[in-house]
């Protein structure tokens, strides 16, 4: 009755608190209207959203196939799952930190609940000088919210610091060029303007009236929404076409932006053909991976093993999903992993979701191979020993061969 009782209330208590508000992270929070910033962060956040894991034992390193953690992390509450959950705390990462708070029942984890960081106040504690936050007028300690600050660098203020301050030139740049192109785009396509000449005109204007002919002008033809509209001509005006350089400022514009994509891609470790799709090698993912990913989900491993209370077992991110290569490329490498007993071909099956099979669990290696310990190094030297013993029997020394004494050389 007991354990009935038990998971009603871990059900209840999964429930959004009263004291959290519903909070959705935005990828373009910081860095604006930055089309780049915004796909490396998507880019990011996604793939760390759909990372394997698992828990395992710190004995003998084998996975633990059940333990109360995993149906936290894979419904963290009854409002959010897992990929929901871990992409919105992915891109509060990248805003400065993500705090996730912690709702235990008889010492146990059993739901997650994140908190908008601009609004989470972290101080320390007069007496203790531990951590202590401050949310929605309540307070809590680091045992009631888990914090994974930026890496980017953070204080004990309000959220803390994005990878926008950390690097300001690279994004204020970037910003610029991208209100330059708005700009190019809006004054006609990448520059070119229109010269209206009204001095053929029989009167000439007032200053008033002038400005009211440049305000209908720009109101009717101005910008890409009015580029395809026809110009009429009235007498005495004729209209041209200022832009006899706009291939150049062309080349030039696109030039900016290519440097400015490589500067964005470079900063987060995400390779151009990554975001665009063209191709990604398994070089460009194996960079995405090491740089882009892990550092960061190593923050988030580390607090999630604080989340475990035990100290014999630990939780730990598969990486192996990120490489995206071909099917070939794939059977190749497991190939040559379950040859050398790397891994079995249930461990290969699972990589491709597929079910076990039976003895799958089986490691293979070369039969022309052998693992170099004691016991296999005291065999082969008895047995070597052992021929040569018998070699000297079929072969006796004659009377004219020198006796070699065995041991020692000093006797």
């Amino acid at each position: 009755m007991g354990i009935f009782s038990k998971r009603k209330i871990n059900k209840d208590a999964s429930s959004y608190p009263k004291i959290a508000r519903d909070y959705c992270s935005n990828a373009l929070t910081f860095q604006g209207a930055e089309g780049t910033a915004f796909s490396c962060i998507d880019r990011i956040a996604s793939e760390f959203a759909m990372l394997n894991f698992g828990i395992y034992n710190q004995s003998d390193k084998q996975r633990v196939k059940k333990h109360p953690l995993y149906s936290v992390l894979k419904e963290p509450n009854l409002d959010e799952r897992h990929f929901n959950f871990f992409y919105q705390s992915a891109v509060d990462y990248f805003n400065g930190g993500a705090f996730w708070l912690i709702r235990r029942y008889q010492g146990e984890v059993i739901s997650l609940f994140r908190l908008n960081p601009l609004q989470v106040q972290v101080t320390r504690d007069v007496n203790t000088n531990r951590r202590k936050f401050l949310y929605n007028g309540s307070e809590f300690t680091d045992r009631d919210i888990a914090y994974i600050p930026s890496r980017y660098g953070y204080s004990n203020l309000t959220g803390g610091s994005s990878i926008e301050s950390a690097v300001p030139s690279v994004f204020q740049t970037s910003k610029s060029l991208e209100l330059y192109t708005k700009k190019s785009y809006e004054n006609g396509i990448l520059g070119k303007r229109l010269v209206v000449d009204i001095s053929g005109l029989s009167n000439t204007p007032s200053d008033e009236q002038l400005e009211i002919l440049k305000s209908n002008m720009q109101k009717e033809y101005g910008g890409v929404e009015n580029a395809s509209r026809p110009l009429f001509k009235k007498k005495g005006i004729e209209y041209s076409e200022l832009g006899a350089n706009s291939d150049n400022r062309s080349a030039e514009l696109s030039e900016n932006r290519a440097i400015q994509k490589e500067q964005m891609s470079t900063l987060f470790g995400v390779a151009q053909s990554i975001l665009e799709g063209k191709n990604p090698n398994e070089m460009d993912f194996a960079i995405f991976s090491e740089f882009a990913i892990r550092p960061m989900a190593t923050q988030f491993q580390e607090v999630i093993n604080s989340l475990l209370d035990e100290d014999r077992f630990y939780f730990e991110f598969d990486y192996n999903g990120i490489m995206k290569v071909s099917l070939g490329q794939r059977v190749d490498s497991y190939i040559k992993q379950i040859n050398n007993g790397i891994l079995s071909l249930d461990e290969v099956r699972a990589k491709e979701n597929l079910t076990p099979i039976d003895a799958g669990d089986t490691h293979f290696m070369p039969v022309n191979m052998m693992p170099w310990n004691s016991e296999i190094k005291d065999s082969y030297m008895a047995k070597q020993k052992q021929i040569a013993q018998e070699s000297q029997t079929n072969n006796p020394l004659d009377e004219n061969t020198q006796h070699i004494p065995q041991g020692d050389d000093k006797q």
